[in-house]
């Protein structure tokens, strides 16, 4: 009995630390070989100990809505407004919103996907 309780914990042990192991690989992979576009911030939703933030963004004509993280205290009055979004082009829905970059360039925007309809609040 403690001879499969050993391999259990090891078989834990091992598939925690691919956990961790995987999601470095993904932020190392989206900070240096990540792309830049625009997106949309479109909606929060609180939770007791987190959050989420979506983004709409444009990658080849596709249409894309996934968690951004956790945003800056008050962020939530922004929904509505575009900002540079970093993506990865490996792993689908591992994006990082640059909030300190919002775009308000209707042009830029358009380009990147976005309709008129998508410029309305």
């Amino acid at each position: 009995m403690k001879k499969i309780s050993k391999i259990i914990l090891l078989l834990l042990v091992i598939v925690v630390i691919c956990f961790i192991i995987d999601g470095y690989h993904r932020k190392y992979n989206l900070e240096n070989y990540g792309k830049t576009t625009i997106g949309k911030y479109v909606s929060q939703r609180n939770y007791p100990k987190s959050q989420q933030n979506f983004f709409i963004y444009y990658v080849k004509g596709v249409k894309y809505k996934h968690d951004g993280g956790r945003t800056p205290r008050g962020f939530s009055k922004n929904i509505g407004n575009f900002y540079k979004i970093k993506y990865s082009i490996k792993y689908k829905g591992v994006i990082k919103p640059l909030f300190d970059e919002q775009v308000t360039d209707t042009t830029e925007i358009l380009q990147a996907g976005f309709t008129k309809e998508d410029l309305k609040k």
